[in-house]
């Protein structure tokens, strides 16, 4: 699996916005496209701001973003405090 750091990319900037529902069970676990955050991600050297994404089961979550239709995990210590 891909990560920032195998990928050679850094997390520039970090916003908060409204999180979405989407991608959610009714059980308020995540599908296995992932569910959206209230964070959205700036990578270094682009404009586009990016949602972070989460598979969620039960309390242990793992955070992603889609770059190009692939997942590129994101280590909770790389994104800013926002």
């Amino acid at each position: 699996m891909k990560t920032l750091q195998t990928e050679g990319m850094q997390i520039a900037q970090a916003k908060r916005s409204g999180s979405p529902r989407y991608g959610m069970t009714v059980d308020g676990y995540t599908k296995r496209s992932g569910a959206p955050t209230s964070i959205m991600v700036r990578l270094a050297g682009e404009n586009r701001w990016r949602r972070l994404m989460v598979w969620q089961n039960s309390n242990c979550g793992t955070c992603f973003l889609r770059i190009k239709g692939e997942p590129v995990i994101v280590e909770d210590c790389n994104v800013p405090a926002v």
